[in-house]
């Protein structure tokens, strides 16, 4: 049952109808004290006509004072009025309740826009009349968002007398849903006081995620190599060159996906495919590893028989034709790693013996962790002949017809000797 207590003076002097007998209360005088009743209504009669004022002095339970004063008046009217009545319906207001919440990072005074919190009855509120359930437990009664300075404030009429918490639901984007639940009982705190209050600060931390860029063959740190971090978008959220530390990004947003890509690797190192990865709801440093494969070249020397050639001497040079490597060819082909990808030639500088030496082989070592194969091949050179009893003749191609050379020469042998007898033999007849 509610009660008011509600007192009522005299806002004038009331004076007393024929002029002559005493007033029958002075300006500001108390006049009495009313309560309402079970219905809420509260009654003062034959009162001397005048003006009046009523001011409340006490409410019922849960309910905050009306400090407004009201004027009452009841004046004379006129002949035909034979009572004058005033007759209004007054109310207050339930005491409420203020929840304020501040959202700030950890270990900063920095605060922090849109977080999602709720505001929640620990257990079901029940009716105090007719014992229904009004709010159920784990109920949401309210949700916001903080605004630019990390603020919300409910503000919702709750019963006093129940008990509710506050709890984060979504943490700002690149933070780390808190799950602490801050608790509170509303108690009723008097009829003068309008406001019951209760504030609660909450913090996150970021979210931090390091990326290491290895090599796959040792393991370690791979330097030299352009990464950048992007969303599903494809929107650039960080790039960076790697380093002999891993790289470490925070705040990235919990639930989304990015991908780590590789836009140029290390000399030597082929371009990695892009790795994909998830932000986990956790302050743990979340790790994302790319690895990188070296270049593989086989160089191989053969003769035309498709055999490896040991004995040449071979050289591999840069596109500015700068030395990159240089061997001797043996019975396998030559395997190197860690070419940078580009454009080369090989170069034979002598050829093992028997041989020609080979016409310079272009080659480029591709973005691709497969073995690459460069072949060069060596013919051999011509064989010579020799003649029984002459000199040795080359099988290289002739350019004119020599086959009776031999045969004139015979002949002009015998001439030269005839013609000498003949000179002989004249001499002598003289």
């Amino acid at each position: 049952m509610l009660h008011w207590n509600k007192k009522e003076y005299a806002e004038e002097d009331i004076k007393a109808a024929d002029g002559v007998s005493d007033d029958y209360y002075k300006k500001d005088e108390l006049i009495a004290t009313i309560k309402t009743d079970e219905t809420g209504i509260a009654k003062l009669e034959n009162l001397p006509l005048g003006k009046y004022y009523v001011k409340e002095t006490g409410t019922a339970y849960g309910h905050v004072l009306d400090g407004e004063i009201r004027h009452v008046d009841l004046t004379y009217v006129d002949q035909n009025t034979p009572v004058v009545v005033y007759d209004k319906d007054w109310q207050n207001n339930r005491q409420r309740v203020e929840v304020s919440v501040l959202k700030k990072e950890k270990d900063s005074d920095r605060t922090l826009e849109g977080a999602i919190f709720g505001l929640f009855a620990k257990e079901d509120i029940k009716s105090e009349t007719t014992g229904k359930v009004l709010i159920e437990a784990n109920e949401i009664i309210e949700l916001k968002s903080t605004d630019e300075e990390g603020k919300i404030t409910f503000v919702a009429d709750l019963p006093i007398g129940a008990t509710y918490y506050v709890k984060e639901l979504y943490a700002p984007d690149g933070f780390v849903t808190n799950d602490e639940v801050k608790e509170f009982t509303f108690e009723y705190a008097g009829e003068n006081q309008p406001t019951v209050t209760y504030d609660f600060t909450f913090e996150n931390q970021p979210t931090v995620v390091e990326f290491t860029k290895s090599s796959l063959t040792t393991g370690k740190e791979l330097p030299g190599c352009k990464l950048k971090v992007v969303d599903a978008d494809g929107n650039i959220v960080d790039e960076w060159t790697s380093g002999k530390e891993a790289h470490v990004i925070r705040e990235l947003t919990v639930g989304k996906e990015y991908a780590l890509v590789e836009t140029k690797p290390a000399d030597g190192y082929v371009t990695a495919e892009s790795v994909k990865f998830t932000i986990k709801d956790t302050a743990d440093v979340q790790k994302v590893e790319m690895k990188d494969d070296v270049t593989k070249v086989k160089i191989s020397k053969q003769d035309i028989a498709g055999k490896e050639l040991p004995g040449a001497k071979l050289t591999i040079l840069d596109q500015d034709g700068k030395v990159v490597e240089s061997w001797t060819s043996t019975e396998k082909a030559h395997y190197i790693e860690m070419l940078p990808i580009g454009k080369y030639t090989l170069r034979e500088e002598t050829a093992p013996d028997g041989y020609l030496v080979a016409k310079d082989v272009e080659f480029e070592v591709k973005d691709t962790s497969e073995v690459q194969h460069v072949t060069m091949v060596d013919e051999e050179k011509p064989a010579e002949k020799t003649p029984e009893g002459g000199k040795p003749v080359s099988d290289s191609p002739k350019t004119g017809d020599n086959t009776n050379l031999w045969l004139w020469f015979m002949l002009l042998g015998i001439g030269a000797t005839g013609t000498g007898a003949l000179a002989f033999m004249r001499k002598k007849k003289h």
